[in-house]
């Protein structure tokens, strides 16, 4: 929407003084008047840059208590997910979360191994390393999936007579996932180990399915309610705006009440 231009204010016409010249008196220079340092408006929070972790294990970016809530359920190695982050989040980060009127958070859904294996990194990490990871994963999609794709058909087999809960970690060693990761040796191996990791993603892909209906990635919500059929930014952007025009407004801070007046002394 344009923005109306400023009303030009009209100023008041400069006076004129006329100097007159006394031959016995010179005339004193008068002082500057220092001016007033302009006062700085204080900045306008950028909400877009705060990130933290929720209780439901997604990456929550903007302000948590903003009217509008959405919510994207997507996997790492979804070409649809990457196309999202790629065309539609610039654009909802500046238009939408960096204002504070909708908070973003992303959930992680496992499609396949991949999926599981690449989002234990995801609880290990600061909030803003582990939104890094997510970026990385699909700025750098191919080199995440596709040394999986690579593994022999024999290392399968090997990996599917470990015990289950080993089955996951070498598939991840195979597919060169402590590489693409980056982190330590040590913090690697804490991440993939992690049993919390494992419960929260697989609660997320329960919770996807089975409470919200999900059919595939990327799916989302818009204040809990998911949106049937809506897989990009074009189809999502038109239903975020309209929430948010539609979310009420917070009402402003009420003046607080002026103390009673003191009663009038009587006179004897």
């Amino acid at each position: 929407m344009a923005m109306s231009a400023p009303l030009s204010r009209l100023l008041p016409a400069a006076l004129l003084v006329a100097l007159i010249a006394a031959p016995a008196v010179a005339a004193v220079p008068a002082k500057p008047v220092p001016a007033k340092p302009a006062t700085a408006r204080p900045a306008a929070t950028d909400w877009s840059q705060r990130i933290a972790l929720t209780a439901a294990g997604g990456v929550l970016i903007g302000n948590p208590a903003a009217a509008v809530k959405l919510v994207e359920f997507g996997s790492l190695t979804c070409p649809h997910c990457r196309h999202f982050h790629e065309t539609g989040f610039p654009v909802l980060k500046t238009r939408f979360l960096a204002t504070g009127t909708v908070s973003y958070e992303y959930r992680p859904f496992s499609l396949n191994g991949i999926d599981l294996m690449a989002g234990h990194l995801l609880y290990c990490q600061t909030p803003a390393a582990a939104w890094a990871f997510v970026n990385k994963a699909y700025l750098r999609q191919d080199q995440l999936i596709g040394p999986f794709m690579q593994i022999s058909e024999a290392d399968r087999e090997a990996v599917g007579k470990l015990p289950e809960a080993a089955q996951g970690p070498r598939m991840a060693e195979l597919g060169r996932l402590p590489e693409f990761s980056g982190l330590a040796p040590a913090q690697y191996q804490a991440c993939i180990a992690a049993q919390p990791a494992m419960d929260r993603l697989m609660a997320i892909r329960t919770d996807a399915v089975q409470t919200h209906g999900l059919t595939g990635t990327p799916s989302f919500l818009i204040n809990g309610r998911m949106q049937a059929g809506v897989f990009d930014w074009p189809a999502l952007e038109p239903l975020l705006a309209a929430a948010v025009k539609s979310a009420p407004k917070s009402a402003p801070a009420k003046a607080a009440p002026a103390p009673p007046r003191p009663a009038p002394k009587r006179t004897t």
